[in-house]
């Protein structure tokens, strides 16, 4: 199975997965939302053919809705994040890669520590922040683009993102 299928199979499951968490939020629920983040950042040392341990940057905009306890919320926030891979192989390269990534989005108050699995050009992210004063949980899922051939060390990003409250 190619690598480009295998991220199209990715996608396909991160986006289910999306559905089943949003679908199973409780009706009790404090907030929730959904929005989309364009963007992209740095990747050092960079990607190449083989694992290696990578720092990652991202700076973008998220643009959204959503509900809080406050009511609703119109998201137009500038959103800065930074990490580390943390593949159990040795790091990410050009056909997979996974790690952490924690920062914030302003001016709605955001911050979230975030969890990404990569696979060719699909990228899944899921984790825990702070969403305008609602603790709660993330789930999204991203297109990775570079017009970079190895080692890769920019890229762009559209990911379609959702939040659900405790």
């Amino acid at each position: 199975m190619g690598v480009f299928r295998r991220g199209r199979l990715a996608a396909l499951g991160a986006v289910a997965g999306i559905a089943l968490m949003v679908g199973t939020v409780p009706a009790a629920a404090q907030g929730g939302g959904g929005g989309v983040v364009v963007g992209g950042g740095t990747i050092s040392p960079g990607l190449g053919a083989l694992p290696a341990a990578q720092s990652i940057t991202f700076s973008g905009s998220l643009t959204g809705a959503g509900a809080t306890t406050g009511g609703p919320v119109v998201v137009n926030d500038t959103c800065t994040f930074s990490g580390s891979s943390g593949n159990p192989l040795g790091g990410d390269n050009v056909a997979f890669g996974m790690g952490t990534v924690s920062g914030t989005c302003t001016p709605v108050a955001i911050s979230a520590t975030l969890t990404y699995v990569r696979v060719g050009a699909a990228v899944g992210i899921e984790g825990s922040g702070n969403f305008d004063g609602v603790a709660g949980e993330a789930a999204g899922i991203c297109v990775f683009a570079t017009t970079q051939t190895p080692p890769i060390t920019s890229y762009t990003v559209v990911c379609v993102t959702a939040t659900a409250g405790p």
